[in-house]
């Protein structure tokens, strides 16, 4: 009788006792062949939710590429010019056109991390191989992503101080700290 109990195999959804159980490589539990394709149902769900938010996400950088002027520091900069008139024009446009290409840089640079996330993620979904550790590494990957593109920029505006007005120009924060 004690060896029955000790040999005895609980299904972790059911709690059935079951001779055959099938354990799940990401949360190490074992399932009974009827409780199995449900708990890779979650899986799958999850996987699809991770799926659309790429989508969404994706969809934020085209809408933050085509619309240049609501790019903070650009939008600082351009402050800085009206405030400044006529004789920090040619400074004003400098500076834009690095930060623009700066934020641009940035951006492909993001687009291109995210390309191939989302390729091996459907191959992933595809090949229908993954399990939880794989969705929480996705996860993470997808929030540092999204942090990158909300306050991706390693460069700042820096103002010197003169005589008449403020001059401006954009610096990385590398060279900041280094």
């Amino acid at each position: 009788m004690a060896t029955a109990a000790i040999n005895s195999k609980q299904c972790f959804i059911c709690k059935k006792d079951r001779t055959n159980l099938y354990p799940c490589e990401g949360c190490s539990e074992k399932f009974c062949l009827t409780d199995l394709p449900k708990h890779h149902q979650e899986h799958v769900l999850e996987l699809e939710k991770i799926v659309t938010d790429c989508d969404t996400f994706q969809q934020n950088i085209s809408e933050q590429e085509k619309d240049q002027n609501h790019r903070s520091l650009v939008k600082q900069v351009n402050e800085w010019e009206r405030d400044s008139i006529t004789k920090i024009k040619q400074t004003a446009e400098d500076c834009r056109q690095k930060l623009i290409k700066l934020t641009d840089d940035n951006i492909a640079e993001i687009k291109k991390k995210l390309n191939q996330f989302i390729t091996d993620l459907r191959k992933k979904r595809d090949d229908d191989d993954f399990h939880e550790i794989h969705l929480n590494k996705w996860r993470l990957l997808l929030e540092e992503l999204k942090k990158k593109l909300k306050q991706p920029l390693n460069f700042a505006i820096l103002e010197e101080p003169t005589s008449f007005i403020n001059k401006i120009s954009i610096i990385t924060k590398a060279s900041i700290s280094g």
